[in-house]
């Protein structure tokens, strides 16, 4: 039985990642070939980190309680849960009130997550642009602005939000995609290899034509069939910010949230990605400044 629970669970995860990554694209790993000069154990450390608080401190209260609920309708372990989430979520009293405990809670709430999904989202992202960041930036530096973008979204999420509602935010988002605007600010130039559905079933159709007509140069001896599509890094986080820019004013002008997704703590922790020139090693500075390949 524990065997079959894992095959379906796992099956599952990729059931969803299928779903997800059909008709918006996935990025699982960026091309850039001057990186890695060390392994990137400081990434490799965040998301170990990341997934041992939700599998050892949230799952067993979030997937026993379900459990439970279902089977008798006892709510005592999901209580557990939620109690979890506001206890070391990020909310608006901590910082409206001037509570100590705010400073705390600002940093244990970028390790925590909602579900399942909501972490192994967020640890694909921060693989795919976290190494090449951590290789510019340097293992110890790229962690102190890791940590300054997740508490800068969750400050800015708080301040920008005229709500009264105190909800709790939770989720290394912020802190990612201040990562994800540091990289494209580095790596403007980049290319990142994402798994998008559609657009690999698409060019089976433009390569077949290609290899018929002629036309299309490398296209007529390329593979019918690519897992990944590159995609510019521009273009990919110019999508993933700007889906959240609407939102997040909306959230501004009328205080409230759509979807449960803390919309204005990804922009400001993309803003934050500002910050990543004081962090950089001079080399890797010096080189972007001259405009040489990196």
């Amino acid at each position: 039985m524990g065997f079959a629970t894992l095959l379906i669970f796992l099956l599952a995860i990729l059931y969803e990642l299928f779903i997800g990554a059909f008709f918006l694209p996935l990025p699982v790993s960026d091309t850039g070939t001057v990186r890695y000069r060390t392994l990137p154990y400081m990434t490799i450390l965040l998301i170990i980190i990341n997934s041992l608080v939700f599998i050892i401190f949230q799952a067993p209260a979030l997937y026993q309680g379900a459990q439970a609920y279902e089977i008798s309708g006892s709510t005592t372990l999901l209580d557990d849960y939620i109690r979890q989430v506001w206890t070391y979520g990020y909310r608006s009293t901590y910082l409206r009130e001037g509570l100590s405990i705010g400073a705390f809670v600002t940093f244990t709430s970028m390790f925590m997550h909602a579900d399942m999904w909501h972490l192994l989202g967020n640890m694909i992202f921060l693989w795919t642009f976290g190494r090449r960041l951590e290789d510019a930036c340097g293992a110890w530096r790229y962690l102190l602005f890791y940590i300054l973008a997740g508490m800068v979204a969750n400050l800015g999420s708080v301040v920008l939000n005229p709500s009264p509602v105190d909800l709790p935010g939770i989720g290394a988002s912020g802190a990612i995609s201040g990562v994800m605007a540091a990289y494209l600010l580095l790596f403007p130039g980049a290319q990142v290899l994402c798994f998008w559905g559609i657009i690999s079933i698409l060019r089976i159709f433009v390569v077949y034509a290609a290899k018929i007509f002629g036309f299309g140069g490398e296209l007529r001896t390329a593979p019918v069939w690519r897992w990944t599509i590159r995609v510019p890094a521009w273009l990919l986080l110019i999508y993933f910010l700007g889906r959240d820019l609407l939102p997040s004013l909306e959230t501004i002008q009328q205080g409230q949230d759509y979807g449960g997704v803390n919309n204005l703590a990804h922009l400001t922790g993309a803003l934050a990605g500002l910050a990543v020139f004081l962090f950089v090693r001079k080399d890797l500075a010096m080189r972007y400044l001259t405009g040489r390949r990196v």
